[in-house]
């Protein structure tokens, strides 16, 4: 099999900006290049454009990750078989097998913290509505003791 191998982008770069984005629970700090890798090979959909994508994901970064996890269902499939689309193309010279491994390694490492920020996030915004109703209908909640 041949393999192509371009320039662009950086295989190092694209880890670097992702664990930057997982770390700090913050969409918003995903590069353009690291966006183009991800709608390139990991299966996720452009939404349009950067700015979409960052939209779409993020106030609830778990679906990011899950995404990601999931994508092409599962990429074992892919991983271990070397006559697979990750297998014959490489970033300044890295094979698209091994970052895929690394990012995999990198999103299960902050898939429970991304989902426990996204579950507060969801019980926060379900207690604000439940609030703001309770407000409106002249009641005053209490929290159950226990």
């Amino acid at each position: 099999m041949t393999v192509r191998n371009y320039d662009s982008p950086d295989p190092k770069a694209v880890l670097r900006n992702i664990a930057d984005v997982l770390a700090n629970q913050d969409m918003g700090r995903l590069q353009k290049a690291a966006y183009t890798f991800l709608i390139t090979h990991c299966g996720f959909i452009a939404h349009y454009d950067l700015n979409g994508f960052k939209a779409v994901y993020q106030e609830y970064l778990d679906a990011f990750v899950e995404e990601f996890l999931n994508a092409h269902y599962g990429w074992d499939q892919y991983l271990n078989n070397p006559k697979s689309f990750l297998y014959d193309v490489s970033y300044r010279g890295v094979m698209l097998h091994e970052v895929v491994r690394d990012l995999l390694a990198l999103f299960k490492r902050y898939k429970d913290q991304t989902r426990t920020v996204a579950e507060a996030r969801r019980r926060a915004e379900k207690m604000a509505t439940l609030n703001r109703l309770a407000g409106e209908l002249g009641y005053t909640l209490v929290p159950k003791e226990g």
